[in-house]
């Protein structure tokens, strides 16, 4: 017998958890607030062509969104960037990132990089390890506070690296990833690679050079490079749109969008909930921590108090064309990240027309542009008009050539990336916990299981498949 489901939020991670539910033979109620589905997968059109707005790829090396394309006939539409080489500003230069694992440097030659400094690259060499318990050899067994505590990563890195490895190579990397700040980074929840890569060695550099020469021992070297990132050809949306097509064509899938969800129990005797007096079973609530929430203020409020707590960033991301040859750059190269402590509105660009080279039509130059993180809200209280000015004026800084914009599309993403700070997942344990008192309600989202695109998907499926017909 199909079991009827709500779920709540039409992104991508609303949209998993309903193809998994109607693929098992459940049926589904989608409640979605805005008047289109796909979240933070967007896309706008400029002289015929598309450009997302929000995310362009996906990392590669995760499967679930790979598996998703495959299932829904999108597998032979898998692509890879062109270009995958990135850059950090600083000092007027651009310069290439060092070898390194998570923006930890793999070796302690920096000085010759021009991008850490001689004094920097000496305080890095010089970098202790966290030291194990006497006579302990298994630094993840010891319990000592450096290892079994969350610190952030500004913390850690500052501590065995020093403050200009910490701020111009990790916290580029790891902190624009959700426009955050390293120095509130958890450890544990926000970067576990990071924190295994400490708990494999405890001194960062020692444990960056392992990662990379057992990677170069077990290579093919008769193979391609493994890609970094996927894509889908003509963008991120066909994946939106064809989940939207089969879920539409099912006769046990219904769509409520522009409605905010009220969730309640449905009575005293009977199981299950009511989600705008639509009678269900269960539900899998996908949306933001703060909206989340709200929708349980009233079903459990130390589970609401909780998600309060989680912090967002709001950003914004301006695709830009340029006219051909404005910026001189190897086409090799995909994108330029700048360090927060530069003071600049940009924190990241992307040429997209050198990662996908079908958007340099007539030879166009075409960048999105990221501005906005945890720590610099500037460009919330400027107009488009002045935003884009702003841009120009940093980019034209950074690669010493000036540049105006062509055409310029300011798309805001207001809360849009959850903060994962130190205690992250206590939080998450405590919310987990005060949530088992209500039989058949899941709650999950980047909020609680990462920001990209494959836990997004992964975390929706999996709830689902919790999900038992009855």
């Amino acid at each position: 017998m199909s079991t009827r489901v709500g779920v709540i939020g039409g992104g991508i991670t609303g949209l998993s958890a309903a193809y998994q539910l109607v693929s098992d033979g459940h049926s589904v109620v989608l409640f979605e607030a805005s008047s289109r589905l796909g979240g933070k997968i967007a896309e706008t059109s400029i002289d015929g062509s598309i450009f997302p707005t929000g995310p362009d790829a996906f990392l590669a090396r995760r499967p679930e969104v790979i598996s998703l394309a495959q299932e829904v006939g999108l597998g032979d539409s898998l692509t890879r960037p062109s270009a995958q080489s990135a850059r950090i500003f600083r000092n007027g230069r651009l310069h290439p990132l060092p070898p390194n694992v998570l923006g930890v440097p793999a070796t302690e030659d920096l000085a010759t990089t021009g991008l850490i400094s001689p004094e920097g690259a000496i305080i890095a060499a010089a970098g202790t390890a966290d030291i194990a318990a006497a006579g302990t050899t298994d630094i993840a067994a010891t319990g000592t506070a450096e290892f079994a505590a969350d610190q952030s990563v500004g913390d850690l890195v500052r501590r065995q690296l020093g403050d200009e490895v910490l701020e111009f190579l990790v916290d580029p990397l790891l902190g624009g990833i959700n426009a955050g700040d390293s120095d509130r980074l958890s450890l544990q929840a926000g970067v576990p690679q990071l924190d295994a890569l400490h708990r494999r060695e405890g001194r960062l550099l020692d444990a960056a050079a392992a990662t990379l020469a057992e990677a170069a021992r077990n290579a093919d070297p008769t193979a391609p490079p493994a890609p970094v990132f996927h894509g889908i050809e003509g963008g991120l949306g066909r994946l939106v749109d064809r989940l939207t097509e089969i879920l539409v064509a099912s006769d046990r899938f219904e769509l409520h969008t522009e409605t905010t969800a009220v969730l309640s129990p449905r009575n005293d005797t009977a199981s299950g909930w009511l989600v705008n007096n639509v009678e269900v079973s269960h539900v899998i609530s996908t949306i933001p921590a703060f909206a989340t929430a709200q929708l349980l203020s009233t079903i459990d409020e130390t589970a609401a108090e909780l998600l309060r707590r989680i912090e967002y960033s709001s950003v914004a991301l301006t695709v830009m064309t340029l006219a051909p040859g404005t910026i001189e750059l190897d086409e090799q190269i995909s994108g330029v990240l700048i360090p927060r402590t530069l003071g600049h509105h940009v924190t990241a660009v992307s040429f997209a027309s050198h990662k996908w080279p079908h958007l340099a039509v007539g030879g166009r130059q075409v960048l999105r542009v990221s501005t906005g993180r945890r720590t610099d809200t500037r460009w919330v209280g400027l107009s488009d008009h002045d935003l884009v000015a702003a841009i120009e004026a940093d980019l034209t800084e950074i690669f010493d050539v000036e540049v105006k914009a062509t055409h310029a599309e300011v798309t805001r993403w207001k809360d849009a990336l959850p903060q994962y700070d130190v205690g992250h997942n206590d939080t998450i344990e405590q919310i987990d916990n005060a949530l088992d008192n209500h039989d058949g309600l899941t709650a999950i989202g980047a909020w609680r299981d990462g920001l990209g695109l494959p836990a997004c998907v992964g975390s929706g499926r999996a709830a689902a498949r919790g999900i038992s017909l009855v």
